[in-house]
C-alpha cells in the first residue's frame, strides 16, 4: 500500500513539475532554453499562451460596457522572429459614448544570462499612442532588450464603451500557438450570431455555457405634478448570461504563400453579428441587416452623403474648368485631373471624411473620403452620372456579414454608355479604371442617390501587357549587342510610373540591369511616363557578356538573354490559398538573334505550348530559324485576376515549363 501510495504521490510531483505555469510573471527556464518549436521547427517564434476574456459590466450611468482583458507569453527562436516584440492595440474614438480605453498595459522580456532569469519590464518610453483620424486612435508599444531566445510577455485591459460590437476573435496567428483560452460572457440583452471563418482550414470547437449574475439598477422620477421632487430607485436585478468558450493547443501557424493579397482572410477566427438588443423592460430591437440598410445608412451620414451635396465650395473652379467642354468623357478627364492635382491625399483611409470636402478642397489635404466624395459631388455637378462604390480593402478583407465595418473605403463610379468605369483620385498615377491595387478586393458596393445600390465587381477584365522586343547579334568574340523595346500598358504602366516617376536616368539603368548578370545598358530612352493615357514605352543599347558557353567546337548560348527566368515561384507540392494577381496580364518576349559568321546551327530548343483548363490562362514557346537568324517567341497569359486552388497543379507546371524552356540552350557549331 505505501508503494502504491509513494507512486502516485511521485507521478503528482512530476504533473506538477512539468504543468506549464502561465500566470503572468512566471515564465520557466524550460521556455528559455527552447531552440525552436518542437511541432514546427521552420516558426521564427510561438505564442506560448494566447487568453483573451470578455465581460460585460454595467454602470449605471452609461449602462452596460465590454472589459477585454489581453494576456500573451511569446518565445522568440530567431532574428526573423524579432518582429513579435513590437504590438498595437487599435481602438474606436469618435465619441465619448462609444470611445474605447487601454489601461493596466504590462510587459516584461525575460533573457536566459549565465543561467539566471533576467527581467526587463516594459516602460513608458516603449509607448507610443497616436490619433490615427477622427474615429480611429493607436497603442504601440515594443517590449525591451528583446534578443534571438527570449521570452516576451505581456497583458493589458481595454474597456469598451460600444458594447453592441464585439472584435472578432483570431483563433490563429502567422506563427503557432501552444496554448490558447478564449472565453466571452454575453447578458441576456445583447443577442449576437456567430461566424467562423469558413475560408479557414482548421475548425476550433466552441463550447457553450451560462451563469446568472446580479447587479443594482439605479434611476431617477420625478412625481408628477408642480413643485414634484426627483425620487431615487434602486433594485436588484437577476439575469442570465451567455458563456462562449474556446480552449485549443497546438494551433498551427497560417503559412505564407506567394500571391496572398491578405493572409489574415484565412486564419481560424470568429465573428459577431448582432441580431437584436433587449432592454431592461423586454422590449427587442432586431438589427438583421442586409446589404441595402447597411449602405443606406453610411449614405445618411453627415459625414459622407451630406458631403455629395455641398458644392459651393468648388462651383467658380469648376465652371471655369468646362466652359469649352461637351462629352461626358471630356468632363470626366478635366475634372478628375483637376482633384488630382488639387488635394493630396494624407495617407488615411476611411469611408468617412475627417474635415469634410470644403475643408479639403480649401487645404488641399484630405482622406480618401474628403478625396473621392469631392470628386463625385463634382462629376454630379457637371452631369456626369457619379455615385460612391462603398470597398473594403485587401488588408481589410472580405466581410463575412452585412455590416459597416465591412467598409473602410470609397472609390468614384461612373455609370456611362451602359458600363461603369471607376476612379480614384487619391494617387497621381492612377487614371480611369486604373484604381490602387489596395482596392482590388473582389466587390464593392455603388449607391445611388435614389437610395438604390447593388454589387460592382472591383477585378479589371482587361489584360495589362508587358511586351519586350529584343534584336540582337552574337559578335565574333561570343558577347551580344542590340537593341531593346518594351511596352507595359494599364496596371503594368501605373505600376512602372509608381516605382520610377522622377527617377534619373542613371539610377534607372542601373536598376534595370540589377540582378542580370553582365548586362551595360546605354542611350535609355522612356516615353509616356507622364502621359497617363499611353503606354509606357522604354528603348535602350545593350551588350551582354552572359549567357554564352563555349565547349570545343561548338557554342552553346542562352536565346532568353537577361530575360532568363531562373526560379519557379510556384514551386510547392501543394497550395492552401486562391493566387491573387491582382489583375489579367499578358507577358510577351520577342528575341530576334543574329548568329556570327563561321557558325551554322546545330540544335534549336522545341516549341511547346500548355493550355489550361477553363482559359485561364497559357503559355507558349516558339522556335524558329530563318538563315542565319533565330527568333524566339515566348507569350505567357494570365486571363483572371483571381486563381482558384483547383487550377494550382496547371499553373505550377505552366511555370515549371516556362522556367525549363528558359534553361534550354541554342547549340551553334563552327563551319
Amino acid at each position: 500500500m505505501k508503494r502504491v501510495l509513494l507512486i502516485i504521490l511521485l507521478q503528482l510531483g512530476l504533473t506538477s513539475i512539468c504543468a506549464q505555469n502561465y500566470k503572468f510573471g512566471k515564465v520557466s527556464k524550460e521556455e528559455l532554453q527552447e531552440k525552436f518549436n518542437p511541432a514546427d521547427s521552420s516558426a521564427n517564434a510561438t505564442v506560448l499562451y494566447s487568453s483573451e476574456k470578455i465581460e460585460y459590466e454595467y454602470d449605471n450611468e452609461v449602462g452596460f460596457y465590454v472589459i477585454k482583458d489581453i494576456h500573451k507569453r511569446i518565445k522568440i527562436y530567431n532574428k526573423e522572429g524579432l518582429e513579435w516584440a513590437k504590438h498595437a492595440v487599435r481602438m474606436y474614438d469618435k465619441s465619448s459614448a462609444l470611445k474605447e480605453n487601454l489601461s493596466a498595459l504590462r510587459g516584461i522580456t525575460y533573457n536566459l544570462i549565465n543561467g539566471e532569469v533576467k527581467e526587463q519590464k516594459l516602460k513608458k518610453d516603449g509607448i507610443f499612442k497616436e490619433k490615427e483620424n477622427e474615429y480611429w486612435k493607436k497603442t504601440t508599444f515594443t517590449l525591451p532588450s528583446v534578443t534571438v531566445g527570449s521570452v516576451i510577455e505581456f497583458k493589458y485591459v481595454v474597456k469598451s464603451y460600444y458594447a453592441s460590437k464585439l472584435d472578432d476573435v483570431l483563433l490563429q496567428e502567422l506563427i503557432p500557438i501552444k496554448k490558447l483560452v478564449y472565453q466571452v460572457t454575453i447578458p441576456e440583452y445583447y443577442n449576437f450570431k456567430l461566424h467562423p471563418n469558413l475560408k479557414s482550414n482548421l475548425n476550433p470547437k466552441i463550447d457553450y455555457d451560462s451563469s446568472s449574475k446580479e447587479i443594482i439598477v439605479k434611476w431617477r422620477d420625478k412625481r408628477p405634478g408642480p413643485g414634484g421632487i426627483i425620487r431615487k430607485h434602486e433594485s436588484l436585478l437577476d439575469y442570465s448570461e451567455k458563456i462562449i468558450r474556446v480552449n485549443e493547443e497546438n494551433i498551427p501557424g497560417l503559412k505564407k504563400e506567394i500571391y496572398v493579397a491578405n493572409l489574415n482572410n484565412y486564419k481560424s477566427k470568429l465573428s459577431f453579428e448582432l441580431v437584436s438588443t433587449k432592454s431592461f423592460g423586454s422590449k427587442i430591437t432586431n438589427y438583421a441587416n442586409n446589404w441595402n440598410s447597411v449602405v443606406e445608412k453610411i449614405y445618411k451620414s453627415e459625414n459622407f452623403g451630406e458631403q455629395l451635396i455641398k458644392n459651393d465650395y468648388f462651383k467658380k473652379d469648376v465652371d471655369v474648368l468646362l466652359q469649352s467642354l461637351k462629352a461626358n468623357s471630356d468632363k470626366i478627364t478635366a475634372i478628375y485631373n483637376s482633384v488630382k492635382s488639387k488635394v493630396k491625399w494624407n495617407d488615411f483611409i476611411g469611408i468617412y471624411t475627417d474635415n469634410g470636402v470644403k475643408k479639403a478642397y480649401n487645404s488641399g489635404v484630405g482622406n480618401v473620403a474628403d478625396i473621392n466624395l469631392m470628386l463625385i459631388s463634382m462629376l454630379r455637378y457637371a452631369g456626369v452620372n457619379a455615385n460612391p462604390i462603398l470597398i473594403s480593402t485587401k488588408s481589410n478583407g472580405i466581410p463575412l456579414f452585412p455590416t459597416r465595418q465591412g467598409f473602410n473605403y470609397v472609390l468614384c463610379g461612373v455609370e456611362i454608355n451602359n458600363e461603369i468605369i471607376l476612379l480614384d483620385a487619391t494617387e497621381e498615377n492612377t487614371t480611369v479604371n486604373i484604381v490602387p491595387e489596395r482596392v482590388l478586393n473582389w466587390q464593392g458596393r455603388m449607391i445611388r442617390a435614389n437610395g438604390s445600390s447593388n454589387w460592382v465587381d472591383l477585378y479589371p477584365k482587361k489584360n495589362s501587357n508587358n511586351t519586350t522586343m529584343i534584336s540582337t547579334t552574337l559578335n565574333d568574340d561570343l558577347f551580344f549587342t542590340g537593341k531593346m523595346r518594351n511596352q507595359q500598358t494599364d496596371y503594368y504602366a501605373y505600376e512602372y510610373r509608381n516605382e520610377y516617376v522622377g527617377v534619373e536616368s542613371e539610377s534607372l539603368m542601373r536598376d534595370l540591369s540589377k540582378d542580370k548578370g553582365e548586362l551595360q545598358i546605354a542611350d535609355l530612352e522612356v516615353k509616356n511616363v507622364l502621359e497617363l493615357g499611353k503606354p509606357v514605352q522604354q528603348v535602350y543599347n545593350f551588350t551582354y557578356e552572359d549567357g554564352v558557353e563555349e565547349i570545343g567546337s561548338e557554342v552553346y548560348v542562352s536565346p532568353m538573354l537577361f530575360l532568363t527566368q531562373e526560379d519557379n515561384v510556384f514551386n510547392k507540392e501543394d497550395r492552401s490559398y486562391p493566387i491573387d494577381f491582382s489583375f489579367p496580364r499578358s507577358n510577351k518576349n520577342i528575341i530576334n538573334l543574329t548568329i556570327p559568321n563561321g557558325y551554322k546551327v546545330k540544335s534549336i530548343p522545341e516549341s511547346v505550348k500548355l493550355v489550361m483548363s477553363d482559359g485561364v490562362g497559357e503559355y507558349s514557346y516558339l522556335v524558329k530559324q530563318m538563315g542565319n537568324t533565330i527568333q524566339v517567341s515566348e507569350a505567357l497569359k494570365i486571363n483572371f485576376p483571381i486563381i482558384a486552388v483547383m487550377y494550382y497543379p496547371e499553373l505550377r507546371e505552366v511555370y515549371k515549363k516556362m522556367i525549363e524552356k528558359n534553361g534550354e540552350k541554342i547549340v551553334l557549331e563552327k563551319i
